[in-house]
């Protein structure tokens, strides 16, 4: 299907209004379109733009499938400890996605999503800083880096390589050891002996207050939001209809950022977008008696931790289930032992719970693309954990691809033609 150009003032709806579909509308808006943002919740708050670690990763430069990952995957689904979750009932269901993931580490599929990731990565602190800068809020992004702690010395010699990896791509990092470790993080266990201060790193005061700063910028810019569900949609010879709990709603084209949701209209239009929940699990304590300076990594826990306007935020891992299956318990009280385990002085006496759905891809790449079956179906989703760290950047990508910027060839690393 030939390309073609979306002209200035065009009737764009978006849905979903997480981070990247409230990143979409302010860029969208900034170049001279009409916008609409449909979700059935307030802006940031159905979704895992809600509650997440609020980390800027942007010097993770590889897909979470790295060579010789069916390896570790088997080692960490016997320990109970481990970040990586497949429940038995849904286990069958996961096998097709997981061939996916499995591929990507091999070979030319590994390369072609680093240098992907590696894209969005390099701008992704630049194109954050103009879109909170814009919107009057560039005082929530903190961009001092963020260390990265090891349980032992054999996993952090064997992170070297990676290291280097990220230092010729442009991350600069340095090694740090038991002093500077206490010195940086004086509340964490004595244990750590090694660690890495990644400069490619930061984190934002507050995900849901990002998102909401974000829309208010928007709406006073004219974007429109409106809380109801879109059902479905379907493309006319001039326009496409979102079907929504309050009849249909005409516009020129759509932008799909629903997250999970994703699928079901990515389906409606004939196009397969392999997307899992990869259910991410966060304890916000308030009062902690800890206060971090610098967002962290347990690299070898799947665990992160980061301050936030609310208190401190302690999580991580990655369960794939069924979207709709509830929170499982124990996995809240596995992250609160082992919080008390990271920080002897934690209090969690008043603790918040919570897990978010995160889309995630099996090439770890977000979808930036126009549907293969029409012209006005576009998408921004599929960004797993790394929604807040790509929303600028692939909002950016998406406006080149709607205006019709002449070169795409950045852009189809990101079509959804991949999946054929």
């Amino acid at each position: 299907m030939p390309e073609q150009k979306l002209s200035s003032g065009a009737s764009i709806a978006i849905i979903g209004a997480g981070i990247v579909g409230v990143a979409s509308a302010c860029a969208l808006q900034r170049n001279g379109y009409e916008v609409t943002v449909y979700d059935p919740d307030p802006p940031g708050e159905g979704g895992p733009s809600r509650a997440n670690a609020g980390h800027v990763a942007a010097s993770d430069i590889h897909p979470l499938s790295t060579p010789g990952i069916q390896w570790k995957a088997l080692k960490m689904l016997t320990n109970p400890n481990a970040p990586l979750k497949i429940p038995v009932r849904d286990a069958l269901a996961q096998i097709p996605w997981f061939w996916r993931f499995w591929q990507t580490s091999r070979g030319s599929r590994f390369e072609t999503a680093t240098r992907a990731l590696s894209y969005l990565s390099r701008y992704a602190f630049n194109d954050i800083h103009k879109m909170l800068e814009f919107a009057g809020l560039s005082n929530m992004l903190v961009n001092k880096g963020g260390v990265f702690l090891y349980d032992t010395e054999q996993s952090f010699f064997a992170s070297r390589a990676v290291w280097a990896k990220k230092s010729a791509a442009g991350f600069e990092s340095e090694e740090i050891d038991a002093k500077r470790i206490a010195y940086d993080v004086p509340s964490i266990n004595d244990k750590f002996r090694h660690g890495v201060h990644s400069y490619g790193w930061g984190q934002v005061q507050d995900p849901l207050d990002l998102v909401r700063g974000l829309a208010r910028s928007a709406q006073s810019n004219g974007v429109v939001f409106i809380q109801n569900r879109v059902n479905g949609l379907s493309e006319g010879k001039h326009s496409v209809t979102l079907e929504t709990d309050d009849g249909g709603k005409l516009h020129d084209a759509v932008i799909v950022a629903a997250g999970v949701g994703s699928v079901q209209f990515a389906k409606s239009c004939g196009d397969f977008l392999p997307i899992a929940a990869e259910r991410g699990y966060n304890l916000t304590i308030q009062d902690p008696g800890v206060e971090l300076d610098l967002p962290l990594v347990f690299a070898d826990r799947g665990i992160v931790a980061t301050q936030v306007t609310s208190g401190l935020r302690i999580g991580g891992w990655a369960e794939y289930a069924r979207p709709d299956r509830p929170a499982n318990q124990n996995y809240y009280k596995s992250i609160a032992r082992i919080s008390q385990e990271l920080f002897p002085g934690l209090n969690m006496s008043n603790t918040n719970y919570w897990m978010g759905n995160r889309p995630s891809l099996p090439d770890s790449v977000p979808v930036i693309s126009r549907s293969r079956h029409t012209h006005r179906v576009y998408y921004n989703c599929g960004h797993g954990h790394y929604g807040l760290s790509f929303s600028a950047t692939s909002a950016r990508l998406l406006c080149e691809l709607i205006v019709g910027d002449r070169d795409l060839s950045k852009h189809r690393t990101y079509s959804i033609d991949r999946f054929i």
